[in-house]
């Protein structure tokens, strides 16, 4: 898939959707904190050494030929392996809930009582639902949900003025996207630690 960046991720997330239209089983995957540039959303798998992996297990009963080449800007991921002609699989992935972002306020008592002066602009978290769909001589035979992830909201930033540093004003409207908490604990993506 073209793209910019992704390191590491863009390879797993490259392999991840050739397994996904293979039919095969997926055993481990989990997606980015933040949507990817470089494949849909619910289409993504990140990794970090020791803590995040993509597995998956090669149910054909027959050995599979993973092969991968870079060419110019573009990865490409081909699997080579027994699979009936008439057979293919079709995937889907949805969003079924947006996440609003939350505020996260910084008190400046220098500033105007009462002023709000927005820092940085929030963007919208997602919860996403990907479906894969088994066609069979052309007719739809079965769906499996394989994936349901949730992309967090990242906060606005807004400067409050007449507050004082301490005071109950900072991080008001808080609320993250993963089980309703904020998630303090760096993530690890794609080998690398990002910060909150």
């Amino acid at each position: 898939m073209p793209g910019i960046g992704g390191g590491i991720c863009q390879v797993s997330s490259t392999l991840y959707n050739a397994v996904l239209r293979a039919g095969l089983e997926i055993v481990e995957r989990r997606n980015h904190s933040l949507p990817v540039s470089y494949v849909p959303k619910g289409q993504d798998a990140t990794f970090a050494e020791g803590a995040i992996n993509f597995r998956f297990k090669n149910t054909t009963g027959k050995y599979i030929v993973i092969r991968s080449e870079v060419e110019g800007r573009q990865l490409t991921v081909k699997l080579f392996g027994t699979m009936p002609a008439n057979v293919r699989y079709e995937i889907e992935s949805r969003t079924v809930r947006l996440l609003e972002p939350p505020v996260r306020e910084i008190p400046n008592a220098y500033a105007p009582s009462g002023s709000r002066r927005v820092l940085q602009a929030g963007k919208a978290g997602f919860v996403v639902e990907t479906y894969r769909t088994l066609v069979r001589d052309g007719k739809k035979v079965s769906r499996e949900r394989v994936s349901r992830d949730t992309y967090r909201p990242t906060p606005s930033v807004v400067l409050v003025g007449g507050a004082r540093p301490g005071s109950d004003s900072a991080d008001g409207g808080g609320g993250g996207a993963r089980g309703g908490g904020v998630n303090r604990t760096p993530l690890l993506e794609d080998g690398v630690q990002t910060q909150e």
